[in-house]
């Protein structure tokens, strides 16, 4: 599944980052640093000035409390987180690498998600009208 991003998202992340965090400096300030956790961390990873500068780490941090928020059954929460993440990304991405476009496409697939599920638990459906991750081309793990 191809998930596009579009032009309402320009004016919503800026309002949700102000929603959820205050401003840019709130939110970069929630995830100051690549924590041990991180399932992409190199076993030779060194913690650095560089690597607590990182603008990385924003988006990371968020996609991670996405995770937990989705976990939770809070999906509008982490459908939000999502596009907040895919904000990051895409504002510090070089669009002509692939791996950063694919990252974004995987943040945006959570983020209809993430909706999907949000107005599932909203119109109280049934089960079998539940939406599924491979639905999003994602995997139920």
């Amino acid at each position: 599944m191809q998930c596009e991003w579009r032009r309402s998202y320009d004016r919503l992340v800026p309002m949700l980052i102000k929603e959820h965090f205050g401003n840019p400096g709130g939110l970069t300030r929630q995830f100051p640093y690549m924590k041990a956790t991180f399932p992409w961390k190199d076993e030779d990873f060194i913690l650095t000035a560089e690597a607590l500068a990182n603008p990385n780490n924003t988006y990371h941090g968020l996609e991670r409390l996405a995770e937990e928020y989705h976990r939770a059954g809070s999906w509008q929460l982490a459908g939000e987180c999502w596009l907040i993440a895919a904000g990051w990304r895409r504002s510090m991405m070089d669009a002509n690498n692939e791996r950063h476009v694919e990252a974004l496409q995987f943040a945006l697939r959570h983020v209809e998600y993430n909706r999907a599920l949000d107005e599932w638990k909203k119109k109280k459906l049934s089960r079998n009208a539940m939406p599924y991750p491979e639905l999003f081309g994602l995997s139920d793990d």
